[in-house]
C-alpha cells in the first residue's frame, strides 16, 4: 500500500500543470467470449476535467479539453457495467474500451438462471449456485430437503425419535458451516437443531454454497464453508404463488406467497407456510413413531424501497413449531395418559426482524455504504423422555460496510464495523437413573468487530486479501485473516485457492441436541474454550466440449485443521458421554470431483464422487469421526421435453460405510455392528407444466432402504441403555408424494 501511495504522489507532482489533450477511441461490448458490437450512446468523460463525449453509431468518441493528468476516464452505458481507465499520460490516441453486459458480469446472474446449478465463474471463491429450477427437482419442502440433488451438502436424520435433520459439509457438522440469508448470518445456538425446517423451500430464489472459509465480510464463524440463501424479492416475485404437497407419510403442506408494487418506489411481498403430520407411522414395529406428529406455521412480510441514490429493505418473519414424537400414543398435553410412555416434545417459537440500507453517491459512482441489521427472539422447549431443555435467545446483529475503488476498478476496498449481541438463558433438566442433574448455562456474548478487505482484479487473476479483529467479552481479542485467489489458465479453465481462520463459541447442548435421545449421562468439562480452525484448499474447473455440447468438470480438495474443538467423546467409556476441549489432533481432508454434461439435447447428467478423511482424538486415540461416510457417490439425470411441458429427474446417492458408536446392551454385551452398511438412496420426480399450473409426482428412498432396529433397548426407553442416536438412514422407508404449483406472473 505504501508503494501505491508513493507512486501516486510522484505522478501527481509531475502533472500539477494543465495541458491540452485529445482522447480518441472506441467502446465495444463483450458478447460470447469476445469484444464485438460497438456501443452507441455510451458516456465517456474525464472525472476531474468534467469533460466528455457520447459515442456515435460506430462506438467512437473524441474528447478535447484542458486536463490535469493523471485523470480517470469513466465509461458508462445503459445495461452495461461501468469501467474506468487511469490516464497518467497520453499513450497514443486510439483507446479501445470493452464493457461487460450486466447479465454476464457480477456473479453471472443470468447464467445462473439458465443453468439450474453452476459454479460462479467470476467469483474468486468456489461458489456453487442453485436456482429455483434445481430446487424444484425434488419436493423441497424446507431447507433441510433442498440439497437432495446436490453432492456438496449431505443431509441425514439426527436421531431416531425427534425427526430433526442435520447437515454435513466438508465432512464436518453443520455447525462449522455458516448459514446466512442475503448475507445476514442466522441459525445460531437454538436454531442449530431445528432451524433448517423453519425455511420453506418455495421462498428460496437461489442458494449459494461456498467451500472454504469465505471472506471476512461474512464474519468470523465460517470454518468449513458458507451457505447463503436468497429469498424471493418484492420487486421480482409472482403476483400469486400457491404450492400444495402431500405424502403417504401423512404429511401435508401449503405454501402461498405473492407481491406487488406500491407506488413508484415501494414494493412488498408476503409469504405463508403451513405444514402438518397427522398420521402415526411405525413400519418397523418397535413401538416408536417413525416421524413426529405436529404442526409448523411460518409467515413473513418484507418491503423494498428503491430511489436513485438510496436503497432499503425491511422484513419480519415469525415461525412456530409444535411436534411430538416418541412412543405410539404419547401426548405431551395429556399428562395422565402418558404413564410409562417415552415422549419427545418440541416447541420452537421464533421472531426475526431484518433489514438492509444502501447509500450511493452521485459524484462517486464506484463508492457505496451498506448497513444490514438483524434481531431475533427465540424460545425452545424440548423433552426427550426424562430429559428437558428450556431456553430463550435474544440476538442482535449489525454490519456496516463502505466499498470504494483505489484509483480504478482493478483495485477495490471494503471496510466496515460489525456488532453481535447474543443473550442466552438455558436450563437442562436431567432425570436419568444415575444422573439427576439441573444445569443452568446462561451466557451473554458481546462482540464488536472491525474488518477490511482488498480485491485486485487483473486480466487473468483475482486476489482477495482480508482480515478482521473482533473483541469477545468472554474470550477477548480474536484475529481472523483470510485470502482467496483465482487465476484463469485458459479462457475455459481456472484454479481457485483459499486459506483462512475460523472461530466460534460452542453451545454444547444445542450443538449436540440429538444426544438427548440417549440415557447415558453427560460429563462436561468446566472450561469449554472457543473452537478455532484453519482451512486450506483449492479447486480446478474446466469447461469443455463433450458430444459437441458444453460440459463442466471440477475437482477440489480442502483441509481443515482444528486448534481447538468441542469434542464429543463416546470412545472413552460406554457408561457416559464426555464433552470437552480437544486433547490431541482433529482434522478433515475432503476431495470431491464433479462432471456435468448433456449427451443429447435437454438431457443433463451430473455425477460426483467425494472422499472424506475426518478424524479426531477420542478415547486417547486418533479415530475416524462418528457418522461420517468415507465415500459418497452421486448421479443425477434430468430430462426436459422439447415443448418444456414435461420434466423428469432421477437422483442416486450412495453413502459409504460410516463408524457408529459402540454401545453396551442391557445384557452387558456390546454392539458388534459398529460400521454401517453401504446405503443407496434413489429419488425421482415427474413434473407436468401448464400455462400457470404444474403438477408433480415423486418418490424418495425408492429402493425402500430402511434401518431394521434404529433404537437400542426400545422396549425399555427409560432404562440406562436406551439409545436412539445410531441412526444413519431412513426409518420409514420409501415415501411417495404429489403436489401442485400455481402461479400468476407479476404484471
Amino acid at each position: 500500500m505504501k508503494y501505491i501511495l508513493f507512486i501516486t504522489i510522484f505522478i501527481l507532482g509531475l502533472s500539477a500543470f494543465g495541458q491540452k489533450i485529445s482522447l480518441q477511441g472506441s467502446v465495444n461490448s463483450y458478447i460470447d467470449g469476445k469484444s464485438t458490437s460497438p456501443i452507441f450512446g455510451a458516456e465517456v468523460f474525464l472525472k476531474n476535467a468534467k469533460s466528455g463525449d457520447i459515442t456515435d453509431e460506430k462506438g467512437n468518441f473524441n474528447i478535447k479539453t484542458d486536463a490535469q493528468l493523471p485523470d480517470t476516464l469513466i465509461i458508462r452505458a445503459s445495461s452495461y457495467h461501468p469501467d474506468t481507465v487511469v490516464i497518467s499520460e497520453l499513450e497514443g490516441n486510439n483507446y479501445k474500451v470493452t464493457l461487460y453486459p450486466e447479465f454476464v458480469s457480477d456473479e453471472v446472474v443470468i447464467r445462473a438462471k439458465r443453468e439450474n446449478s453452476s459454479i460462479l465463474r467470476l467469483d474468486p471463491r468456489n461458489v456453487e449456485n442453485l436456482t429455483q429450477g434445481e430446487l424444484r427437482k425434488a419436493a423441497c419442502c424446507n431447507l433441510s430437503e433442498s440439497f437432495e440433488t446436490n453432492a456438496t451438502v449431505d443431509v441425514g436424520l439426527a436421531d431416531g425419535v425427534s425427526g430433526s435433520k442435520r447437515i454435513q459439509m466438508m465432512g464436518l457438522s453443520g455447525r462449522y458451516t455458516q448459514l446466512q440469508f442475503e448475507n445476514i448470518p442466522f441459525m445460531h445456538n437454538l436454531d442449530q437443531a431445528f432451524g433448517l425446517s423453519s425455511v420453506p423451500g418455495t421462498w428460496i430464489q437461489s442458494i449459494q454454497i461456498t467451500k472454504g472459509a469465505g471472506t471476512v465480510t461474512n464474519g468470523y464463524e465460517s470454518m468449513a464453508g458458507l451457505i447463503n440463501l436468497e429469498y424471493m424479492k418484492p420487486d421480482n416475485i409472482e403476483r400469486l404463488f400457491v404450492n400444495g404437497y402431500g405424502s403417504i407419510q401423512g404429511r401435508a403442506e401449503l405454501n402461498i406467497h405473492g407481491g406487488k408494487s406500491v407506488g413508484d418506489k415501494w414494493s412488498t411481498a408476503w409469504f405463508v407456510h403451513g405444514a402438518s403430520v397427522m398420521q402415526e407411522n411405525d413400519r418397523n414395529k418397535d413401538g416408536f413413531r417413525d416421524l413426529p406428529l405436529g404442526d409448523v406455521l411460518i409467515a413473513m412480510n418484507r418491503w423494498k424501497y428503491t430511489a436513485e441514490l438510496f436503497r432499503a429493505q425491511v422484513g419480519l418473519k415469525v415461525s412456530h413449531t409444535d411436534q411430538q414424537g416418541g412412543q405410539i400414543g404419547f401426548d405431551r398435553y395429556a399428562h395422565q395418559s402418558n404413564q410409562g410412555l417415552y415422549g419427545v416434545g418440541i416447541r420452537n417459537t421464533n421472531a426475526e426482524l431484518f433489514g438492509k440500507t444502501g447509500f450511493l453517491f452521485k459524484e462517486d459512482v464506484f463508492s457505496s455504504i451498506g448497513i444490514v441489521y438483524y434481531a431475533k427472539y427465540n424460545e425452545l422447549n424440548t423433552v426427550f423422555g426424562n430429559r428437558a431443555l428450556n431456553a430463550v435467545e435474544r440476538r442482535g446483529y449489525m454490519n456496516t460496510m463502505y466499498e470504494t475503488i483505489l484509483g480504478n476498478t482493478n483495485h477495490k476496498l471494503k471496510s466496515g464495523l460489525s456488532f453481535v449481541y447474543d443473550d442466552l438463558e438455558q436450563t437442562m433438566d436431567d432425570r436419568l437413573p444415575n444422573d439427576t442433574t439441573l444445569r443452568d448455562f446462561d451466557r451473554t456474548e458481546i462482540v464488536p468487530g472491525l474488518f477490511s478487505e482488498y480485491t485486485y482484479t487483473g486480466t487473468r487473476s483475482i486476489v482477495v486479501l482480508g482480515a478482521r479483529v473482533d473483541y469477545h467479552n468472554l474470550y477477548e481479542w480474536q484475529f481472523t485473516p483470510r485470502a482467496n485467489y483465482k487465476v484463469d489458465l485458459t479462457e475455459n479453465m481456472d484454479i481457485r485457492l483459499t486459506a483462512g481462520r475460523g472461530f466460534r463459541v460452542s453451545n454444547y447442548v444445542t450443538d449436540n441436541l440429538s444426544l438427548m435421545a440417549t440415557n447415558l449421562p453427560w460429563y462436561v468439562d468446566n472450561d469449554i474454550q472457543p473452537e478455532v480452525s484453519w482451512n486450506f484448499g483449492g479447486s480446478w474447473m474446466w469447461d469443455f466440449k463433450l458430444f459437441d455440447r458444453k460440459a463442466t468438470w471440477t475437482a477440489d480438495f480442502y483441509h481443515t485443521l482444528f486448534e481447538n474443538q468441542l469434542v464429543v467423546d463416546r470412545d472413552e467409556s460406554s457408561e457416559y458421554i464426555r464433552m470437552g476441549n480437544l486433547d490431541g489432533s482433529s482434522f478433515s481432508n475432503v476431495f470431491q470431483t464433479d462432471i456435468k454434461f448433456e449427451p443429447i439435447t435437454r438431457f443433463e447428467i451430473k455425477a460426483a464422487y467425494k472422499f472424506l478423511d475426518v478424524k479426531s482424538t477420542t478415547g486417547g486415540e486418533l479415530e475416524t469421526v462418528l457418522m461420517v461416510p468415507k465415500h459418497r457417490g452421486f448421479v443425477n439425470l434430468a430430462y426436459e421435453s422439447r415443448n418444456r411441458r414435461w420434466s423428469y429427474d432421477l437422483t442416486l446417492s450412495v453413502f459409504g460405510a460410516q463408524r457408529l458408536a459402540k454401545v453396551k446392551r442391557p445384557d452387558g454385551t456390546f454392539t458388534e455392528d459398529n460400521m454401517s452398511e453401504i446405503v443407496p438412496m434413489l429419488s425421482g420426480q415427474i413434473t407436468h407444466r401448464f400455462k400457470h399450473f404444474e403438477v408433480y409426482l415423486g418418490g424418495e428412498n425408492m429402493l425402500d432402504y430402511r434401518l431394521k432396529d434404529p433404537i437400542i433397548d426400545a422396549a425399555n426407553p427409560f432404562g440406562e441403555r436406551f439409545d436412539a442416536t445410531r441412526v444413519y438412514s431412513s426409518i420409514y422407508g420409501v415415501n411417495v408424494y404429489a403436489g401442485f404449483r400455481f402461479s400468476l406472473d407479476k404484471k
